[in-house]
């Protein structure tokens, strides 16, 4: 299925999805992101840095101009205040290049301006950038530069002069508000936030019952992936309707038959190893513990004579 920046990637990058994601991360819910305005912008790095992003867009609306960025983590990451940092300031810093290059070419600036190559009215957009965690554990990484410094306790006091940056961190296992996101977002959101709790994933589902019987294959495939639902894609493989759709209340049904049938086999299995070395043990023949495998069991020949051969030593 590739990596799982293959798959989250494009499915938060759908402009709806991604507004609903900045909106609720950074903004408190508020619809500030208007998806219509949305642009799509190269994500790959450009600059000396070739600082690659998750998703980048470019916002032109009520706020103006900004360019807004999404990574996904999966693990908690002890040093990213630094690497959003990091991701920002190159983006300014490709603006400013932007802007020195167009007053060089032009010509236009003289004194003071012309040594920065930057006018008095020449301004920057903001950039913003919105950290999506998805991992089990919650997080207890630091969320400003200020939580990684070593801050002596005579600078405390003053410590509003040392520069910081801190992150728009939005915690998928904290989300109250299920019911206020996007339809593909709450089925995606919650299996992640539910995912080690199956008696609170259950209820999720039934109530939910309706979303969960017709779930855009695209969705599907984003729940496997970031909530580690093994087996999804068998199953989708198998049952996908005609409409690109999948009933995952049968999938999960299915998945749980399975996964209570392969006990039973596994069950079945340490017994007949059991069985076998018991009767080895007390010197019986291949014959006589062969019949014993089948009479105790109550299987085919063919069955006894498989675990004969895996186990019989």
């Amino acid at each position: 299925m590739g990596t799982k920046d293959n798959v989250i990637n494009p499915f938060l990058s759908k402009p709806e999805r991604f507004a609903d994601v900045v909106n609720h991360g950074s903004f408190q819910g508020k619809k500030l992101i208007d998806p219509k305005k949305l642009t799509e912008l190269d994500s790959t790095g450009k600059g000396s840095t070739k600082i690659a992003r998750d998703i980048k867009k470019l916002y032109n609306g009520k706020m103006k101009v900004a360019v807004i960025g999404i990574e996904n983590q999966n693990n908690i990451h002890y040093a990213m205040p630094m690497r959003i940092w990091e991701y920002d300031v190159n983006e300014y810093r490709e603006q400013l290049k932007g802007i020195r290059t167009r007053h060089e070419k032009e010509k236009d600036l003289k004194g003071d301006e012309w040594l920065s190559r930057f006018s008095k009215d020449d301004k920057l957009i903001p950039v913003l950038t919105q950290v999506v965690y998805y991992g089990i554990e919650p997080w207890d990484g630091p969320k400003s530069i200020y939580e990684m410094l070593d801050m002596p306790e005579e600078l405390k006091p003053y410590q509003t002069l040392i520069g910081n940056y801190g992150l728009n961190l939005l915690e998928v296992n904290k989300i109250e508000d299920l019911d206020s996101y996007d339809d593909d977002l709450k089925m995606v959101f919650g299996f992640v936030k539910y995912q080690k709790d199956k008696e609170k994933l259950e209820e999720f589902v039934t109530k939910n019952r309706k979303l969960f019987e017709n779930v855009p294959l695209e969705t599907s495939k984003t729940i496997e992936v970031m909530a580690n639902v093994k087996g999804v894609h068998k199953y989708m493989e198998e049952k996908t309707s005609d409409e690109g759709s999948v009933n995952m209340c049968e999938a999960l049904q299915e998945m749980r038959e399975e996964a209570r049938l392969e006990g039973e086999r596994n069950g079945e299995r340490k017994g007949t190893l059991a069985l076998i070395e018991t009767c080895q043990e007390l010197g019986q023949s291949r014959e006589e513990t062969l019949e014993k495998v089948k009479t105790k069991l109550e299987i085919t020949d063919t069955m006894a004579e498989e675990y004969m051969k895996k186990y019989w030593k």
